[in-house]
């Protein structure tokens, strides 16, 4: 029993991800208070974004979400990524 515990420590500590998978917002301008409750990310989505559109200088639409990869951001959009928990904060910012 003793060694069983020992190597769930052991996975927990060199895996975290394997333990806490990465929770990210998943919203968008019309469901903003699903912001408030970031939500376990697919299998594989390993990054959390948050992509703005603008009309010239006004925030016209935003989405924030799980990904693969960073979204690689079009004319009028800007995009921040993250790969940690912790990029909650910094993604839960500003709508």
């Amino acid at each position: 029993m003793k060694t069983l515990l020992l190597a769930l420590a052991v996975v927990a500590s060199v895996c975290p991800d394997s333990v806490n998978p990465l929770a990210c917002p998943q919203c968008d301008a019309s469901s903003a208070a699903k912001c408030l409750l970031p939500m376990e990310c697919p299998a594989g989505e390993n990054i959390c974004y948050f992509l703005r559109k603008y009309d010239g200088t006004s925030l016209t639409d935003w989405v924030k979400g799980c990904a693969k990869k960073c979204p690689i951001p079009k004319a009028g959009e800007t995009v921040e990524c993250c790969k940690k928990n912790e990029c909650i904060v910094k993604c839960s910012e500003a709508e």
